[in-house]
């Protein structure tokens, strides 16, 4: 990630987000870390698989897992979601995509708006007061 983070793990710069629906909460994920936003295509799905995984679509001749990602946050479930975040894969690392409900915009967000995460979940970063309300602030699983 290209974050810069000051030593007592604060954001140390201003950060560009892109933000996304899960029903009626809003969330957003540093957007180095995104390659696209696409619409959802037909998956296959996986045996033996986490909860959170819907299955696998063809992305651009790569083999793509597909999260739902309200499971995955412990906020509910979306396995039908129609918008995808696709996320950089590390190398040697399967790619994967986010099911999300809407893709709102991308926005910069000023340090002195973020304020520590209430609990002790390793995907979320933080929670980021806006004009519009509170957005949280969550990182993608292998996203160091």
């Amino acid at each position: 990630m290209s974050l810069t983070d000051a030593p007592d793990g604060a954001l140390a710069e201003s950060t560009q987000v892109l933000e996304f629906e899960l029903g009626e909460e809003r969330y957003c994920v540093v957007l180095d870390a995104v390659t696209e936003i696409i619409d959802r295509t037909s998956a296959r799905s996986l045996p033996d698989s986490p909860p959170h995984v819907v299955g696998a679509m063809d992305y651009r001749g790569a083999t793509t897992m597909l999260v739902d990602t309200a499971s995955l946050l412990g906020v509910g479930s979306n396995p039908d979601a129609s918008r995808v975040v696709v996320f950089d894969a590390a190398e040697d690392a399967t790619a994967f995509g986010w099911l999300v409900d809407e893709v709102d915009r991308v926005t910069e967000i000023d340090p002195e708006a973020v304020d520590d995460a209430p609990f002790g979940d390793e995907l979320t970063r933080g929670v980021v007061r806006t004009d519009d309300g509170l957005v949280v602030w969550v990182d993608p699983p292998g996203d160091d």
